[in-house]
């Protein structure tokens, strides 16, 4: 995947954390694939900036588990094991069911944006549909808020993982479906339907995660997850 020299330029104010938001999203995107070494003069040169703040962003990541430490003083990618990432999405699941607890009854004016976010994402595919699925589960934990801030960065850690699972139209069918009962129940005030809802909705993605896995493993001739799980 190639990119043109000039999108990876980083302005001069803020570097390290230019530097760290571009870095981490060619992560989380598969730009930079898992056990990719991160020469610190090649990223300077990629984002056209000094070492000093390719390090600190560096630092940032590792403290995220998302690059380690190699001898030398180098940096390789470290993508989150099986187990991580099914533990990321059941901490997903705790914290969409905390955000509905806390947030209680959804004005009606919210109601009717995720309605058209819905619909939006029945049109889109791709880095465009996950934008919205994100913009509509942040709405509805309430933006703003620091529970919507950790969910987005679960659902970042995993990124690469949901959007496999909305590649294909019946992925993206089974989101919004999904999404239109989960509004319907906000709009209800019925607030032990949205939550099982959330559950189920969230477990979809957990499922497919889990089979993805398991299939790529199979065919990789490698043990199933489960079984690697014990």
């Amino acid at each position: 995947m190639s990119r043109d020299p000039k999108d990876t330029l980083v302005p001069r104010a803020s570097l390290a954390d230019a530097v760290y938001e571009r870095l981490r999203d060619d992560i989380v995107r598969g730009v930079l694939s898992n056990g990719s070494n991160l020469n610190q003069v090649h990223l300077a040169e990629r984002y056209g900036v000094s070492r000093i703040p390719v390090r600190e962003a560096l630092r940032r990541l590792q403290a995220e588990s998302l690059v380690k430490a190699a001898p030398y003083h180098q940096f390789v990618v470290s993508r989150p094991t099986v187990d991580q990432i099914l533990e990321l999405v059941d901490i997903r699941i705790a914290l969409e069911d905390h955000a509905l607890v806390k947030r209680g009854v959804v004005p009606s004016d919210t109601i009717d944006q995720l309605r058209a976010l819905n619909e939006q994402m029945k049109g889109e595919r791709g880095e465009e549909f996950m934008e919205l699925d994100r913009r509509l589960h942040q709405l509805i934990a309430g933006p703003g808020t620091m529970v919507s801030e950790v969910i987005i960065d679960v659902r970042t850690r995993i990124h690469t993982h949901l959007a496999s699972m909305v590649t294909n139209e019946p992925g993206r069918s089974t989101a919004t479906a999904e999404h239109e009962r989960l509004i319907a129940a906000l709009s209800a005030g019925d607030l032990e339907r949205a939550r099982e809802v959330m559950r189920e909705h969230v477990m979809t993605s957990r499922n497919f995660i889990l089979y993805r896995i398991d299939k790529s493993a199979a065919e990789q001739g490698r043990r199933p997850a489960e079984e690697q799980r014990g």
